[in-house]
């Protein structure tokens, strides 16, 4: 669950977005792992969320200013990371706290969407651009 240059686009925007998402997810690991306060755990899973939502928001502009095929469920793949943080958010409001397992399950479903997904796109832009 970590960064790694495999990932990276190409366009430095998504990618340093990309890797913040990562650097946040690790820091949340943390905190779970060292048994942070719930009030901890709230904030961090706060920034994860909007620092998500902010990428996605990105991404899927992007994707539609291009007239990309695939935007929907590109956008739909989105959608899906995001409910899995929203899902640990009301969890923990219920008093149930993140687990390090699932952490670990959206890092790899970020890691997933970024290797089939994100780098299509980028291939697909960098190509729209060169013409």
């Amino acid at each position: 669950m970590g960064w790694r240059r495999q990932l990276e686009t190409g366009l430095e925007p998504l990618d340093r977005q990309h890797r913040d998402l990562f650097e946040v997810l690790a820091r949340l690991a943390g905190a779970v792992a060292a048994g942070a306060a719930k009030e901890k755990l709230e904030e961090e899973l706060a920034f994860l969320a909007r620092h998500l939502i902010k990428h996605c928001q990105t991404e899927e502009t992007l994707m539609r200013e291009a007239g990309i095929p695939g935007r929907v469920a590109h956008a739909s793949q989105h959608q899906d990371l995001v409910h899995q943080v929203r899902d640990l958010q009301y969890r923990l409001a219920k008093g149930q706290s993140p687990d390090l397992e699932a952490l670990s399950l959206i890092g790899a479903g970020l890691d997933q969407h970024i290797c089939e997904s994100d780098l299509a796109m980028a291939g697909y832009l960098k190509a729209l651009h060169a013409v």
